[in-house]
């Protein structure tokens, strides 16, 4: 039952998502195409959230220690994230972005599931170290965070740079280039990398303060360790362009997305490589 309601839900996605492509290609920002592929997003969201409730129920797939569920929480918080933003985020040309976003994710959780886990809640806290909640508290969720606010910043940032783009030519093309306007963009990419970087900085904390409590190594040359304590200095480094450097809005839309969609394709990279996500070894 949870495949089936996971499969709904990517078909209803890849629906909104070629909607969403149509109307890119119509002069209208809104009418029955634009409805409609909101509708069907919303359909699809509902599934996922319906399989998300499986999941919970399901101790087996609840936070295994390759990543498979951690990439399924991701999918469903970059959902409701599009969903709570559309006020501001309600175009085609963003949605064309986030929602096969929310689909590579599913994919990605679904070849994961298929590979071998053991629960990180069972094994937490076996050592007398943190507890399973604990753990999922102050190290999952704040990593979680990070990677759909990095998500979020990697779609928000194309869009500025496409919009900036098209609005600097001063002509019509064949998309319909209409999105929001570059001061909101600018503003919610600031805020999504500061958010990022702060949640980031409590999963490296709380990364080393596991370790202390396991009595393990607090720096290792795994997946997990490098991407994250790199991550920390990209963000850090976007930060400082924006804040102290006072670099364009264009410039730090650039280097959003060279960060973002590095760290991405890094992700992806492991993924095919290492068969897993979380901790996996650089070199055995």
């Amino acid at each position: 039952m949870t495949h089936l309601v996971a499969v709904i839900s990517i078909v209803l996605y890849v629906a909104s998502s070629i909607l969403m492509l149509i109307q890119l290609w119509r002069s209208k920002a809104g009418g029955r195409v634009s409805a409609l592929a909101r509708g069907i997003f919303l359909c699809a969201l509902g599934a996922h959230t319906v399989t998300m409730a499986f999941v919970l129920q399901d101790p087996r797939f609840v936070f295994l220690d390759n990543g498979a569920d951690y990439f399924l929480w991701v999918s469903w918080a970059l959902a409701v994230a599009f969903a709570f933003l559309e006020r501001k985020l309600n175009y085609p040309l963003v949605g064309a972005f986030i929602v096969p976003g929310v689909v590579l994710f599913m994919g990605c959780s679904s070849y994961l599931l298929h590979q071998e886990g053991a629960s990180v809640l069972s094994e937490a806290g076996a050592t007398g170290g943190f507890s399973g909640l604990t753990l999922s508290l102050l190290h999952g969720v704040p990593a979680l965070v990070s990677v759909v606010t990095m998500a979020l910043a990697l779609v928000v940032s194309v869009v500025f740079l496409i919009v900036e783009r098209r609005l600097k030519q001063r002509r019509v093309g064949v998309l319909s280039i209409i999105g929001p306007n570059l001061q909101f963009l600018d503003h919610l990419n600031s805020r999504l990398v500061q958010v990022g970087f702060v949640a980031i900085t409590l999963v490296v904390l709380s990364g080393g303060l596991w370790a202390v409590s396991e009595r393990k190594p607090v720096f290792a040359l795994d997946t997990s360790v490098v991407s994250g304590l790199g991550l920390w200095v990209l963000l850090a480094s976007i930060l400082y362009t924006r804040l102290i450097l006072r670099w364009s809005p264009k410039q730090v839309s650039r280097l959003t997305v060279l960060v973002t969609a590095s760290f991405f394709a890094t992700l992806l990279l492991v993924l095919v490589v290492a068969g897993r996500l979380t901790h996996a070894e650089l070199w055995s």
